[in-house]
């Protein structure tokens, strides 16, 4: 309706919000992002071998949960246990594919695929 305000929101506040490839470029300001913008629990999913500066200076300056789950795209498990609880999943991770095309279909195309089966298994909302 014209002339009123509402909630534009998708989700509440303290809602679960999962940022895949958080460490990115991307990712790491979408969490900024989210933060600022009141979200108080932001999950991200991270390599083992991610630099967690950025996300370690967010948790501070914001003092929201910013909860860090190391994890692999291409296991199922990996891909269940990060949505389980999560409202929103921001998918931000990406195979470059710099070594083969089937190198790129791998970190692409499969960990998205794992990624949608976990979210339906756990019916995500968005």
């Amino acid at each position: 309706m014209r002339g009123t305000q509402t909630d534009a929101r998708l989700v509440p506040l303290d809602a679960v919000l999962l940022v895949t490839g958080a460490t990115g470029f991307i990712g790491s300001r979408l969490v900024q992002g989210l933060l600022d913008r009141g979200y108080r629990h932001v999950r991200c999913f991270v390599r083992p071998s991610g630099d967690l500066a950025r996300l370690d200076s967010a948790r501070r300056t914001h003092g929201a949960d910013v909860e860090i789950f190391t994890g692999n795209l291409l296991s199922r498990e990996d891909c269940a246990a990060a949505t389980q609880d999560a409202a929103i999943v921001f998918h931000m991770a990406a195979g470059r594919g710099e070594k083969s095309f089937p190198d790129a279909v791998m970190n692409s195309v499969v960990t998205t695929r794992n990624l949608l089966e976990a979210t339906v298994r756990h019916g995500v909302l968005r």
